[in-house]
Order: C-alpha cells, then structure tokens, then sequence
C-alpha cells in the first residue's frame, strides 16, 4: 500500500492521480488484523471492471475467523469479467480452495510450502521467487515480497519512473545493514540445491536474534531433526546446530565491530544464554575476545 501510495503522486502528498485504489470488503466494518489492528474499507465489493487488479490479502491459516461467502463470490465474479486477481500472502490459498491454480505454479512462503503441498498437492509451489505469474493469476509469499509485487505492477501500469520513485522514498536500497550481514554470512546454505536446506537455513537467518531449536526447524520445513542433520552433513558438511551457531557469532562479529552495544546485550540478541557463552565461542572462533576485536578495530580506525 505505502509503494502505490508514493507512486501515485509526486514528492509525499499522497494524493491519487497516477494509480488509485481501495481496500474492499463485504461489509463497511472494521478488518481486525491478527496484530490487534483494525482497517477500515473504503468500499463494499462491487463491479470488479472497475479495477486494473484485484488483491486477495490472506491472514492466519489457524485464524477461527471464516473467510466470508462474498468474497469467494467476488472473486468468482473477477475471473468471469477477466480481471487479474493476485494472491498476495496466504491469499493465494483462496484461490487455491476456489481450484484456480490446479496445476499451476504459485508463490507461497516456504513455511507454508508443506501447507499447500498437504491440501493442494496439484499446485506446484514455488518458495524462491518473490512473484509467479501464471494462468492469469499472480501469486506473491508477502513479506518484502510485497514490495517486487507493488513494482511489478506499478511499472506495468504506471510505467518505471513512477515504481523508481517509489523505491527510493521507500529507502529500499539502503538499510537492512544487519539482515544483509546475516545473509551474506549464509551464502552458502541458501546456495544449497536441496531447498530443504535452503529453506532450514532462512529459518535459522529468521531465527539468528531469537532462541530456537532444530527440531523445531525441521518440523517447520516438513522434514525431521535426524533427515535435516543428514542433509546439512551431506551438503553443508556441517551439522545444523554448528551452522545455526556459526551464523550467530558472524553476526555477533558484525555486530561488535559496526556497533556500540554491549557484549551482554549483543549475546542476548544473538542467542547465546549469556556474555560468558558467547566469549568463550567467539575465541574459539576467532581466536579473540569481543572486547579486545572491538578495541584493535578501533585502534586501527577500521570502521
């Protein structure tokens, strides 16, 4: 929504005369997202004609809330006129109950891939890419995804000026310094041809700031903690606890030489259960204390 909206209008004044849009539903109530905000729609569904695309934005599988009658009758009603509907983060398991991706591709999340494989095994999900076009339909994992898929779609329409301009007042191509750490720090596992691999290493990238376990991985990517520990050894030459640690201290690396936090907090923030832990493995590792690698750093002026 923010790329549409600095899209639509020059400098940040939000007004819509390049792109327009509306957030519909099938009655004027407050949307309660699973955050605990609510969203207002702008109008009822109608005529979908009036639209260039339609969005199905999908929550929480597990949610207890039905998905409402009228909108798989609405987008019933987008197909027949011809309108091109997107399934954007669980969206896609709309259309997916509606059976217009049999036999199709679709991009899905990779924690949802064994989801979809489960109850729509003839829909072939793809975890790699960030939109899939196919059919007339476009699917799209959300996520920062949702970003590739906005430009997609503004370039389409509204040409490249309007999605350029979008993404440098989104700042998309600075910050993130710290994901950007990690993901280079795991370059290799998301080099990997078994996805499982690929998919258990972007957990554990999700995963470096935040406790977590392997066999809680495994079970996520739809495998077990023993097959999961063969197929590291056999790609990665390396057990999946090992790489899992590996990539906290790089981060944890990173994070002492372009940061002032405290080896305390930057131990609690990488996992590890205390600064002690975290000590003894970074020697290990590097044959330095943090302390003593954040001062040579310094020392030298190496910034």
């Amino acid at each position: 929504m923010e790329f549409l909206r600095l899209s639509a209008d020059e400098a940040d004044f939000s007004r819509q005369i390049y792109c327009s849009w509306d957030l519909l539903s099938h009655e004027i109530a407050p949307i309660r997202a699973s955050c605990g905000f609510t969203m207002l729609p702008t109008r009822i569904f109608g005529d979908p004609t009036e639209y260039d695309y339609v969005v199905v934005h999908g929550g929480q599988l597990h949610s207890s809330t039905p998905i409402p009658d009228e909108l798989y009758r609405f987008v019933q009603s987008c197909v027949e006129a011809g309108v091109p509907v997107v399934g954007l983060c669980t969206g896609q398991f709309v259309l997916a109950e509606l059976g217009y991706l049999s036999g199709k591709r679709c991009a899905v999340h990779f924690s949802l891939a064994q989801a979809m494989a489960v109850h729509f095994p003839d829909i072939e999900a793809v975890t790699d890419a960030s939109v899939v076009a196919d059919g007339g339909f476009i699917t799209c994992p959300g996520g920062l995804a949702a970003i590739n898929l906005a430009m997609h779609l503004v370039t389409t329409h509204c040409g490249s000026t309007r999605s350029h301009k979008a993404m440098h007042y989104l700042m998309a191509d600075r910050g993130f310094d710290e994901m950007q750490a990690m993901k280079s720090n795991a370059e290799i596992g998301l080099h990997c041809p078994d996805r499982r691999v690929v998919n258990a290493v972007g957990l554990m990238m999700q995963q470096t700031l935040e406790p977590g376990s392997v066999a809680s991985i495994a079970q996520a990517i739809g495998t077990s903690e023993r097959e999961l520990n063969r197929l590291f050894k056999k790609h990665l030459r390396v057990a999946p606890l090992q790489y899992w640690r590996s990539l906290r201290l790089k981060t944890a690396k990173w994070m002492v030489l372009n940061s002032d936090r405290s080896i305390t907090q930057i131990a609690y923030e990488c996992g590890f259960t205390d600064s002690s832990h975290l000590i003894n493995l970074f020697k290990r590792e590097f044959n330095v204390t943090p302390a003593r690698f954040r001062k040579m750093r310094s020392d030298f002026g190496v910034h």
